[in-house]
């Protein structure tokens, strides 16, 4: 029994370590020490509880099975676990995407600022909208949705079996994702756009007049004064994203 339960619990580990792994925000400057805890906490919960997907009946099936077969579906326990933990990166990708659009185009991306959500810098803007994008998401409850997910996972695609999760909903989520972020970047990145309309016209109209000197500062001020003022669109859009991301994640594991 002891036999099958160590081989069980391997399987159970390998799932929820990389689901932790790569899930942000675990994925990027938590401690190794915290994110090896939390997955051994939530493996002894499901090891030490009557809460699937815990079976002592199949543990003992386990004792038995061959190395090979093993590292098999260890290696399919892995995949399963990075699988589910990647899709949640597309709560914050639209975010991202429209903070980084909107900083190269006033040209603050040459002093990267640490991102929240994980360890590749981003401007200014880009950490601002990711840091909203993450207060909703823990504000929709989406920590519940991670756990209700990898609790879900264990019915839907048991430990030890050959089911895979569907690959096609996660590309539809990236591309989704993808467009939502560029819509998100739309009005800013057309106030940017008439802007830079009217320094054209203004140089071209009064050429002693080096107003270049002046258009980055205003192209700063313009986004910053836009964000400010389109800040509710941009929290309900932000919003709707996270909501639109949430129900797509049960379809990864039908």
């Amino acid at each position: 029994m002891m036999e099958g339960l160590a081989v069980y619990a391997g399987l159970l580990l390998a799932r929820v370590g990389t689901f932790v792994a790569v899930m942000p925000p675990f994925a990027a400057r938590t401690p190794k020490t915290v994110r090896v805890s939390f997955a051994l906490a939530i493996t002894a919960f499901y090891l030490t509880t009557s809460v699937k997907p815990f079976d002592p009946a199949f543990a003992q099936a386990l004792a038995d099975v061959h190395p090979l077969r093993y590292g098999l579906a260890l290696v399919r326990e892995a995949l399963l676990g990075a699988a589910m933990g990647l899709s949640f990166t597309l709560f914050l990708l639209p975010a991202r995407i429209a903070g980084e659009f909107v900083t190269g185009q006033i040209g603050l991306n040459i002093s990267p600022a640490v991102s929240p959500a994980g360890t590749d810098g981003g401007g200014p803007l880009t950490v601002a909208f990711e840091t909203a994008g993450g207060l909703l998401f823990l504000i929709a409850d989406g920590h519940h949705l991670v756990l209700m997910l990898l609790h879900l996972s264990f019915d839907k695609l048991p430990l030890g079996g050959s089911a895979l999760p569907q690959a096609g909903v996660l590309l539809a989520g990236l591309s989704s994702s993808y467009e939502a972020g560029v819509l998100l970047a739309g009005p800013l990145a057309l106030c940017l756009f008439l802007l830079a309309v009217v320094l054209a016209v203004m140089s071209r109209a009064a050429p002693q007049l080096n107003v270049y000197t002046i258009g980055f500062t205003l192209q700063v001020m313009v986004a910053l004064l836009g964000t400010l003022f389109l800040l509710p669109e941009i929290v309900r859009a932000l919003a709707m994203t996270v909501g639109r991301v949430g129900d797509g994640m049960g379809d990864l594991l039908k």
